[in-house]
């Protein structure tokens, strides 16, 4: 049997999830407030608008970006998640893409201390999404009694955001408190190409063998 869990809406009552401010923020200016909770906290669309929440909160505060025009900065996803992902990949000792980087798109001069924040809050900001991310993985296998097997994961920031894929790795190992190499986790999670492409195959291929065989077929939007 195929299941779709829809599990974007995890939490939609928002009584477990540890959501911060930015997240509140984002759910009330959504088109659709109150729904795909969990969505918001992981996917790739809300990534680079977490960062700007972030860098805005520290301005107004008076952390970082004193005495500049931070106009631009307070467009709602004018960093998408291109952003936090080139940022993290910046491996020169004076984080010199970023500085470049905030520069030419938001007409920001940033200080050595300042590119080190933003730096820090990326690493963050992705680890926090890859391990969220994984709680929904290690529920169902939790709930179906799963100990072992592959777990195929589609999407572009799983498949291209710098570190991601290692960082849900390790947040399945302390979940499942795995001591064994990492090549020997039970349970893997593997890159997938058009996971719903792939799964509508599957789906249509049972839902044939059930009519051949002369049983019922229920469908069930």
């Amino acid at each position: 049997m195929a299941i779709n869990c829809e599990y974007g809406a995890f939490d939609n009552e928002n009584s477990v999830l540890p959501r911060t401010k930015y997240d509140v923020i984002i759910d009330e200016e959504s088109p659709r407030p109150g729904q795909q909770c969990y969505e918001k906290m992981i996917a790739g669309y809300y990534l680079g608008e977490v960062l700007r929440l972030i860098l805005l909160d520290f301005h107004e505060s008076g952390v970082i970006f004193q005495n500049q025009d931070v106009s631009k900065l307070k467009i709602p996803f004018i960093m998408d998640t291109s952003y936090p992902s080139r940022i993290e990949q910046d491996a020169f000792e004076n984080l010199c893409i970023v500085d470049e980087l905030f520069k030419q798109d938001l007409h920001i001069d940033t200080t050595e201390a300042e590119r080190e924040i933003i730096h820090r809050l990326c690493i963050l900001i992705g680890t926090r999404a890859a391990r969220l991310s994984i709680c929904g993985v290690a529920a169902i296998c939790k709930k179906m009694g799963y100990t072992s097997g592959n777990c195929a994961s589609d999407g572009s920031v799983f498949n291209k955001y710098p570190g991601f894929q290692k960082r849900a790795t390790l947040g399945l190992k302390d979940v499942f408190g795995w001591s064994c190499h990492e090549k020997d986790y039970p349970i893997k999670l593997t890159a997938a190409e058009d996971g719903s492409g792939v799964g509508a195959t599957v789906i249509a291929c049972l839902t044939e063998k059930r009519i051949k065989a002369g049983k019922s077929v229920g469908i069930k939007a």
